[in-house]
């Protein structure tokens, strides 16, 4: 970053910061997106390729056109963004961008988490810069518009990593680095205010065959070759269908998020709304991938592969949604959750429904939520140079906060795959939507699991209490998506029956005065199908975390066919975790005991260690913490200006012009000690003050002045090994013109108040 920056957070701070700078959430750090710089990184491609297609047939789009939609995906047309007598452009299908980023762009090294250790150190990141809008017709300033923007300092370098797909030849891949390196060669500028002056900077790409050399560069832009074309969808293949042994194998993923995931939900005005966990249908892509076994994807089309949804990590499992029958008491601070299921409403208590939240299942329940972040983005004009309402303008995501674990489960039956398979399943994950960019990618761990305890058998005449631990999916006599507790208990009867225990039938038992037996809410499911490249149908059925009540009245369901159901799952698209229940699980059928409040012990702060000259960030850890010495010198200034004479000697000897001579010094103290001596005798000669003139020259020639300003935290201000020895000497005369200038404005100050005191008084007497 050649100047100052601004990447906003669409925020500010009432009374002080009109707009405040993008900070990430683990060091709370300015960084830049990915997003802005893909943005003007295409820019600048879209520059390159109109240069070099100067001689392409004008009727189409040229070859290096064509690269730069290969590189970061197709722009759709919208209305209005083309001329009025402009041929209507072909309708296209979206194609996702091949240039994929690994996260935004931030401090390099080390240098992010020694800041964040330090408030003072983290403040000096930024500053304020006062601004004011002009009348366009006087010239002057408008009334009511001074503005407080906070800025990111200049001359810090930021660093990322981004990556293209394996798919490339090695022709192929020569084009697209040329272009890249020439987009990158004319991007100027990034973020707010860029084209007065803020955000000037240099893009610098590294990395195997970057920065190309000149004949390379030469022979690429000379003899381009095509992208490869889109992929077309896979076409289902059944044929390696294998037969399955008996019991299930399953995998436990672990998947802990290095950027925030965004789990669509649903959109509410220009906010789009993430899901607090990623569903299956979301995780089955990724695993069929990884897996590239036809049997497998047979398996998951005809049920023998169930991929779960990822749901927060709870006491160190997978969390399950909180039973809908879990009340909260009103106006408490300390949670005390009810089963109404079992107890009942109380009386004389107001409790409501807990809605959201996740937990362990043990016996001490616990509901915890995870946390989001919301992110402001825009969609930039390119004739207006701004965010207009035809391009979407600007939009808010909430997304599942960095940092989060969540967890999942792949069940397969056995035979179908060959031994170890789900070792396979470990790395790095894209998920979720703006997966190319700043959101959606994850790191996976996965390890084989154990088969679940086995849940008890259940006789005719006893209760079946089912809890939802996903969507379901049940439909009704017309096979139109149901939602009645009816047709429920058939899909179940059914699964029952395919599991080995045929005549079971179950009676729903509904609403009862003093408990809630059933109690469930119904779930929309929106999705995109990324391989079709087309929408898919609405999805409605039962939401997870419901919980329905049956009574068996013929039949008998042995502990072997409950733990089939409950592995396989019920109702439709069980491949992609729907229809995942658990039966008389002990949470709902036993009181809660006492939700007493857990200490939560924070692991300590990593040491950070000092940045050598030869670690990346040197050079901007060296500009930080003399930014952070200079605020901590001006603020010693300001409270040694209290009592000036302690640090000037009797001043009540000099007169204010004499005083204000001193100035003249200021350019002049970096010089060494004997010649500055000599020009402060030049200038005090005639002053007749020994004692100001002796604690003046003590002051600038002889004395300390970091023991002047009782600067004892230097080490503490320090991110670089070399910063307590250079920072002393370079900051020196700098902290002296401080300390002048504050004591000198203070005493002006006190004079002239003696001054009018000294006058009133008179006035009085007379």
């Amino acid at each position: 970053m050649l100047s100052d920056w601004h990447i906003g957070a669409g925020t500010g701070q009432h009374g002080r910061i009109s707009r405040k700078v993008l900070r990430d959430e683990e060091h709370h750090l300015p960084f830049i997106p990915a997003k802005s710089l893909n943005g003007v990184w295409r820019d600048g491609c879209e520059i390159a390729a109109r240069a070099l297609d100067a001689d392409a047939d004008p009727d189409g789009p040229g070859v290096w056109h064509s690269w730069v939609e290969y590189l970061f995906g197709y722009q759709p047309t919208f209305p209005g963004a083309e001329a009025s007598d402009a041929p209507a452009a072909p309708a296209r299908h979206p194609r996702p961008a091949a240039l994929r980023y690994l996260g935004p762009l931030r401090f390099p090294g080390d240098l992010g988490q020694a800041i964040a250790g330090n408030p003072r150190l983290r403040d000096a990141v930024t500053f304020v810069k006062p601004g004011v809008a002009h009348d366009p017709v006087t010239g002057a300033a408008r009334d009511d518009m001074l503005r407080f923007d906070e800025m990111a300092r200049g001359g810090m370098t930021l660093e990322g990593t981004a990556e293209l797909s394996d798919e490339l030849s090695e022709e192929q891949l020569g084009c697209a680095r040329a272009l890249l390196w020439a987009g990158a060669r004319l991007v100027e500028g990034i973020g707010a205010k860029r084209r007065r002056g803020s955000g000037r900077c240099r893009l610098d790409l590294g990395g195997a065959g970057l920065p190309p050399s000149s004949g390379d560069l030469a022979h690429w832009t000379a003899n381009p070759v095509s992208p490869p074309a889109p992929e077309r969808p896979p076409t289902p293949d059944s044929s390696e269908r294998r037969e399955a042994g008996d019991g299930w194998e399953s995998a436990v993923l672990h998947m802990t998020l290095e950027t925030p995931l965004l789990a669509y939900e649903r959109t509410v005005g220009n906010l789009v709304q993430g899901r607090d966990h990623a569903p299956g249908w979301m995780l089955l892509g990724p695993v069929l991938r990884r897996l590239d076994s036809s049997a497998a994807a047979a398996a998951a089309r005809c049920g023998d592969l169930v991929v779960t949804p990822a749901t927060p990590q709870v006491d160190g499992v997978r969390g399950h949604p909180v039973p809908r029958v879990f009340d909260r008491k009103k106006d408490e601070t300390e949670n005390v959750y009810l089963n109404r299921m079992v107890e009942g409403i109380p009386n004389g208590d107001a409790f409501k429904r807990v809605r959201k939240g996740y937990v362990s299942g043990s016996a001490n329940v616990a509901v915890e939520t995870p946390g989001f972040v919301l992110r402001m983005h825009n969609t930039i004009e390119d004739e207006l140079q701004r965010p207009t309402e035809a391009l979407g303008g600007v939009y808010v995501y909430q997304a599942l906060a960095p940092g989060t674990v969540l967890v999942a489960e792949v069940r397969i039956r056995r035979g179908i795959l060959e031994t170890g398979w789900w070792k396979r399943l470990n790395g790095r994950w894209r998920l979720g939507r703006s997966r190319k960019d700043d959101y959606g990618l994850v790191s996976v761990t996965a390890e084989p699991s154990e088969p679940a305890p086995q849940s008890a058998s259940v006789m005719s005449g006893d209760r079946l209490r089912v809890w939802l631990l996903s969507d379901v999916l049940v439909r009704d006599d017309r096979l139109a998506p149901s939602d009645d507790p009816a047709d429920f208990a058939r899909l179940l009867e059914r699964a029952f029956a395919t599991a080995g225990a045929d005549g079971v039938e179950l009676k729903p038992i509904m609403q009862e005065r003093d408990r809630r037996p059933s109690s469930y809410e119904i779930a929309r499911t929106d999705s995109w199908h990324r391989g079709w490249r087309l929408p898919r149908p609405v999805l409605l059925g039962f939401a997870a975390g419901g919980c329905l009540t049956f009574e068996m009245t013929a039949g008998r369901v042995g502990a072997d066919v409950l733990a089939e159901v409950e592995r396989s799952g019920i109702g439709e698209r069980r491949g992609e975790g729907f229809g995942q229940i658990r039966v008389n699980d002990p949470i709902l059928v036993n009181r809660l005991p006492g939700n007493a409040s857990e200490s939560v012990e924070r692991p300590p702060r990593p040491t950070v260690r000092r940045l050598a000259t030869v670690d990346p960030g040197h050079a901007g850890a060296r500009l930080i913490e003399a930014a952070a010495w200079r605020a901590e010198i001006w603020r010693l200034a300001e409270e040694r200006a209290a009592q000036p004479d302690e640090v000037l000697g009797p001043l009540e000897e000099l007169s204010a012009t004499r005083l204000n001579a001193l100035r003249r010094l200021f350019v002049h103290l970096d010089e060494e000690s004997e010649q500055l001596k000599a020009r402060i005798t030049r200038l005090t000669k005639r002053w007749k003050a020994p004692k100001a003139t002796a604690a003046i020259c003590a002051l600038l020639a002889d004395g300390d002045v970091w023991e002047k300003l009782k600067f004892s935290d230097q080490d503490g201000l320090c991110l670089t090994v070399d910063g307590p020895e250079v920072l002393p000497r370079e900051l020196r005369a700098e902290a002296l013109r401080s300390l002048l200038t504050a004591c000198l404005a203070a005493h002006t100050r006190s004079l002239a108040a003696r001054t009018r005191s000294k006058a009133h008084s008179e006035e009085a007497d007379g």
